[in-house]
Formats: C-alpha cells, structure tokens, sequence
C-alpha cells in the first residue's frame, strides 16, 4: 500500500490528532488561519456564508483528503468546516508545514502536483455540471473517472457522487437504472463499469 503525500507528513511533522464528532465545528470563516487539515476518516463540509447569510455547501471532504489547503497562502479561513459525521482529523500547522517545504524542494512539487491535480478535477466537475441530460452528466463523469479496465472504483456512496455532479440521488439512482438496463454499465458494491 502506498503512503500518501499527508501520511509521510504525519510521521515527519507530528499533526495534533483530532476526534469530532457529528455538527463539531473545525474553524469558522473569517478565523484566522493556523492549520490546514487531512481527514483520516469520516466526512466534512466546507461551507460558506454569503453577505445576504445563505449558506452554500461549497465542498464535502472524505477520507484522504485534505481541507482548507488554499488557506496555506492566507491569512483567514475563507469557509467554515463542520464535521457531517464522526471524523479523524490531523491538524497540520500552516507556519511549520510551509517551513518544511522550503526546506524540502522535492515535497513542495508534490504538493504542487497534487494542488494541481485538484485544481484539474474541479474544472472537470464544473464542466460535468454544465451537461444539461442528467445521463449525459453520469456517463462523462464515469467516464473519466475509470482505470484501465474500464472500471470506476466507488471509494464514495452513490449519494455523495450524485451532490459532487450536481444531482439529486433519486434522478442519479433512477438514471444508474436506465444505464444498467441499456448495458451500458454495469454495477456491483465497489465499483461501476463501462461495457
């Protein structure tokens, strides 16, 4: 198994470990920013207040990821973090992360590369959500998200990928059917594949 850019972290940086529990509250918009964070399990949505007070769900973090990584390079949390459900989280400090990485030119382009890689799959997302059939929509984000085999491993539920591409679960369930019944795909618990 291989070790993430955030494990290896883990072991040379010594991240505070914390525990959460479903509703806690991370940091809040417009705090000050201290640390970024990696999910070592569980699930956290990144969720901003407008100046008219709606909120918006800007993002729903999972295991592996990390959160407020664009808050390296400022001074507030642009966003709020609340745990949606029980979490592991590892709190890694912005002043002590971005001294090692000046000192580690190798880490800072592997954190580059997987900024960028982000940066890349929010495009596609956006692009995705722009695709009026709801078919359509599924089919292209299936589409590059599969390996080799044609394969696109679930490491999400079903629910979460339909709000990732901007879709109800019941529509995105019912147009898995029509996918499924067309032979289009095919579909077991881990995975979704293109036949």
């Amino acid at each position: 198994m291989t070790v993430s850019f955030f494990e290896e972290l883990t072991g040379e940086l010594k991240p505070r470990i914390l525990f959460l529990a479903k509703g806690d509250t991370v940091f809040k918009q417009k705090d000050n920013v201290i640390n970024i964070f990696h999910i070592q399990s569980g699930k956290m949505q990144l969720i901003r207040n407008t100046i008219d007070g709606t909120s918006i769900i800007l993002h729903t973090g999972q295991q592996g990821e990390t959160i407020a990584e664009a808050s390296l390079f400022a001074s507030h949390y642009h966003c709020s973090a609340v745990a949606t459900s029980a979490c592991e989280i590892h709190a890694i400090n912005k002043q002590v992360l971005l001294q090692y990485l000046e000192k580690n030119p190798k880490k800072m382009v592997k954190l580059l590369t997987i900024f960028a890689r982000q940066v890349r799959d929010l495009r596609a997302i956006n692009e995705i959500k722009n695709i009026r059939s709801a078919n359509e929509r599924i089919l292209t984000f299936i589409r590059n998200n599969v390996n080799d085999n044609k394969e696109m491993i679930l490491d999400s539920s079903l629910k979460d990928i339909a709000y990732k591409i901007g879709l109800t679960h019941e529509t995105f369930y019912r147009e898995l059917r029509k996918l499924e019944d067309s032979k289009v795909i095919s579909k077991n618990e881990e995975s979704i594949r293109l036949t």
